[in-house]
């Protein structure tokens, strides 16, 4: 079993590395070479303020160089650290590349990867065995672009020396308090939440902008900015990435395929599928979820009215939403996977007819969200995080799940002024707290109805 795991490890740590570099060429192939470097450094020292669109802010090379890059950072401490790698490296791996298109910058990561060695000297532990909660810490990383970059200006004033050690200073306190709350944040939603660093972080992250912003009356920046997308290239480098996972799932055991059915039928509740299941059907699931998640966001259209007319708009692939397509991946090898996260997409779509009808029925002037409004297109990824509910409890609760969690989290930002990159995972966390007592009190999960059905 040792060696079985730690060939798994081997094989998760070239994988996440493979998909480093395969950023990085996507850098290349992207064209505007004149620009990469200037947009990249660009990218790295600009507020982080979510939600920023890289494609626009450095170009569409320059957010693929950001990308690989963190995701080297993220190899970097893993390698350097000599830690285990998981399932829930790879969740931490990619929750660290996604943000890297609208929200982190190779920059902003080091200042909280430094305070989880802190931590690690102060409790004595080897720094690989909390290597994983030093990429969840990166939660917090607006913080750090603003504190270096802007604050309290709302305009970007530069770098700065005092910025940088204020930037330093968070860092330390957030990665020396972090893994303690990490580790009591299975109580708040009892396992049903895969993003479970998302209450630590939500929370904690609601204390600092209040220290930072509100306490001192500090006026709070806003830089939205978003564009039209880069829908051909971003599918056709996903469309290449997935086909790969598949091709050496197979490579490496030619049953994995017919052995996916396993991991099919599971119910994702505290699962590593990689322990589980072996990493050729681990990826088999990451070609193939990866592949739904991308079907997802081509197929979703937003409905409206325009002077009576029902309209349909699709997803733009702007940066964030590229990122929300590797954040909602991020879990792909621990507890995520189409059959259970297709519920929670149905939760999204019946809770916009909310917004849309309020809209026609004249009650509000105008319609608030749809399918894909930007900030729906990224909680849906994180919602993709409520999976082991209807793993474990059925199609329904977890539909019930997905719409909760669509009517919340566009106000869960509220909290933390937009400087939380776990918006999501914090909104999964919250639906959880709610409906889980719920669902045990009136019914039962799906084995409890099988037993009783068995015991007739």
């Amino acid at each position: 079993m040792e060696n079985t795991a730690e060939n798994n490890s081997k094989v998760i740590f070239r994988v996440l590395l493979g998909f480093s570099i395969a950023f990085i060429i996507g850098a290349l192939c992207a064209g505007d070479w004149g620009n990469l470097i200037p947009g990249f450094i660009k990218i790295c020292t600009s507020p982080s303020q979510f939600t920023m669109d890289y494609f626009v802010l450095g170009g569409l090379g320059a957010a693929f160089l950001n990308t690989g890059m963190v995701g080297l950072a993220c190899c970097f401490i893993l390698w350097v650290s000599k830690a285990k790698c998981t399932g829930l490296t790879v969740a931490a791996y990619w929750l660290n590349v996604g943000f890297a298109t609208f929200g982190m910058t190779f920059v902003t990561v080091w200042p909280f990867f430094l305070g989880v060695w802190v931590y690690s000297k102060i409790k004595k532990v080897p720094f690989g065995s909390v290597a994983n909660l030093a990429m969840f810490s990166t939660a917090l990383a607006p913080f750090a672009g603003e504190l270096m970059f802007r604050y309290p200006n709302l305009e970007t004033s530069g770098f700065t020396l005092h910025g940088l050690i204020l930037a330093l200073i968070l860092g330390i306190f957030v990665g020396c308090v972090m893994p303690s709350l990490c580790a009591h944040a299975p109580n708040f939603h009892k396992g049903y939440d895969l993003y479970s660093a998302g209450p630590a972080a939500g929370f904690l992250a609601f204390l600092v902008f209040c220290i930072l912003y509100k306490a001192p009356g500090v006026e709070v920046p806003t830089n939205t900015n978003l564009g039209d997308g880069e829908k051909l290239f971003v599918n056709v480098f996903f469309i290449v990435v997935f086909a790969i996972c598949l091709a050496v799932a197979y490579k490496l055991d030619k049953n994995c395929f017919k052995d996916y059915k396993k991991l099919w039928v599971s119910d994702g509740y505290k699962t590593d599928y990689t322990s589980t299941f072996g990493m050729p059907v681990t990826l088999v699931n990451f070609g193939m979820y990866g592949l739904f998640i991308l079907a997802y966001y081509n197929i979703i259209q937003g409905m409206t009215m325009v002077d009576g007319n029902l309209v349909f708009t699709g997803a733009k692939f702007t940066g964030a939403t590229m990122g929300a397509i590797m954040c909602m991946y991020a879990f792909v090898a621990q507890g995520a996977q189409p059959r259970t996260v297709f519920p929670i997409m149905v939760g999204y779509a019946v809770a916009s007819f909310l917004p849309f009808f309020m809209y026609v029925a004249g009650i509000t002037e105008a319609q608030n969200w749809t399918l894909t409004t930007q900030g729906i297109l990224v909680g849906l990824c994180f919602a993709s995080g409520l999976a082991p509910i209807a793993g474990k409890w059925g199609f329904w609760p977890g539909v019930i799940a997905g719409a909760m969690h669509a009517l919340l989290v566009l106000n869960v930002p509220l909290w933390h002024g937009g400087f939380c990159l776990y918006n999501g995972g914090f909104t999964d966390g919250i639906v959880a707290f709610l409906l889980i007592p719920v669902l045990e009190c009136y019914t039962k999960t799906k084995e409890e109805r099988k037993a009783a059905k068995a015991a007739k």
